[in-house]
């Protein structure tokens, strides 16, 4: 029986998704730069001309990675009207910290890493720097909300502490199991919030609820 139109999208899908997962891989090990398509086409264990039938470029296939770390970003900031502020900006440190305790290669650590060796292709560092730009302003408008509810310290300047919080966790990404020359743990998510919140305020690190779940009566924290 012939494969369905359906079937033969997600065996392409899978194949894409391979070919990602073993670039990310040899990008880590050789940096950008050191790398080619035969090392892609060697560590997912298929030809050239299957690789180039997905991507037509090593650039190309790093741009894939690029916008794989730009959508597991934008998850993990996905917004519930149901959430205060606070509980948003603690539900995204939590998902990113928990991608980070999972393992595996994070598209972030990739990224992070050709950043800092300035080998970033001319035609993604502008949307590497849109991405970063929208993620730190997103992130200072929900510190100041929070500030207004009385949950975030209120003297502290919401664009600082954003700066903070975002370099904070794009450092999370760097911090992987197969890195022990880091030999120390990720912090806890109410370590990270002792940015955000004054030492006498209550350190509450449940994983945020909906205050529909908790009840019509409930408080903002």
């Amino acid at each position: 029986m012939p494969r369905s139109p359906k079937d033969n999208q997600e065996i392409r899908d899978a194949r894409r998704e391979e070919i990602l997962a073993a670039a990310a891989r040899v990008f880590a090990a050789k940096g950008l730069s050191q790398s080619k398509i035969s090392d892609i086409a060697a560590a997912a264990n298929l030809s050239h001309g299957l690789v180039y039938h997905y991507f037509d470029s090593k650039d190309a296939i790093f741009g894939a990675i690029v916008d794989q770390m730009i959508a597991k970003i934008d998850a993990d900031l996905a917004s519930d009207v149901e959430l205060t502020a606070f509980e948003r900006l603690v539900a995204g440190i939590e998902r990113s910290r928990d991608r980070v305790c999972a393992g595996g290669l994070e598209p972030g650590r990739v990224v992070a890493q050709a950043m800092m060796q300035g080998v970033i292709p001319d035609h993604l560092r502008g949307r590497i720097h849109e991405h970063f730009g929208r993620l730190h302003r997103r992130i200072a408008e929900r510190i100041e909300e929070a500030q207004r509810d009385g949950d975030i310290e209120p003297d502290a300047e919401p664009v600082e502490l954003a700066s903070a919080l975002v370099c904070l966790m794009r450092g999370l990404s760097m911090r992987a199991p197969d890195m022990p020359h880091l030999p120390f743990p990720i912090p806890r998510t109410d370590t990270i919030l002792r940015l955000l919140r004054p030492s006498s305020a209550p350190q509450d690190t449940r994983r945020a609820t909906p205050r529909a779940a908790r009840g019509p009566n409930a408080r903002r924290r």
